[in-house]
């Protein structure tokens, strides 16, 4: 006859450690950054019209949606405050209007997020780039966007909006060193459940 035993379900007390936390950490990853560019800091005169879901026809600086989409080179910072106030984004064959740049996810992007190839970072991953130089090195990112061109040992920074993002964007950008092994560490966690689009 065997006998069965109840488990007493334990409860943490408000003192107790947090789980811990594994940090993978890998050498030879390419860095780069992205902003959301601001329409009024394009000074060109010159303009094109564009067809914007929901919204129709408009004209915009033409050198501001070369920014947002280089449909030259198939990708761009993704998007872009409009002089209206709003946001304009490409994807999927065409021009969206937003009430805030969004991410993949179609969330609005946060400004330490970073776009990373999800089959090497989990999304919602927590990440850290400690071979940036000074203060940069001890900033922690979210894993919440992916990027057209950002494949395999990639992380894309989005540095926020305007013209001082983009010179910040700048600071994040090591591509390879002279050795071409590639210049910096990465290091994540992931969270401790996958996250799905509702978050």
């Amino acid at each position: 006859m065997s006998k069965s035993k109840t488990k007493k379900e334990v409860q943490p007390s408000e003192d107790a450690a947090p789980p811990s936390t594994t940090m993978f950490c890998s050498d030879g990853w390419r860095i780069t950054g992205y902003y959301t560019p601001i329409e009024t800091d394009f000074t060109s005169t010159e303009t094109r019209e564009i067809e914007v879901k929901g919204y129709g026809k408009e004209s915009f600086n033409a050198e501001f949606l070369t920014t947002v989409f280089n449909d030259n080179e198939g990708f761009g910072e993704g998007w872009g405050r409009t002089r209206f106030g709003w946001y304009l984004g490409e994807y999927n064959g065409g021009w969206h209007k937003s009430d805030a740049p969004l991410d993949a996810h179609d969330k609005p992007l946060q400004p330490d997020a970073v776009a990373v190839d999800n089959a090497f970072v989990p999304r919602g991953s927590t990440v850290t780039i400690p071979d940036l130089p000074g203060d940069l090195g001890k900033l922690e990112f979210k894993s919440t966007d992916v990027g057209v061109s950002v494949h395999g040992k990639h992380v894309d920074v989005y540095t926020g909006e305007g013209r001082q993002a983009r010179r910040r964007m700048w600071q994040f950008t090591y591509e390879d060193d002279e050795d071409g092994r590639g210049l910096t560490r990465v290091c994540f966690a992931p969270p401790s459940q996958p996250m799905d689009d509702e978050e």
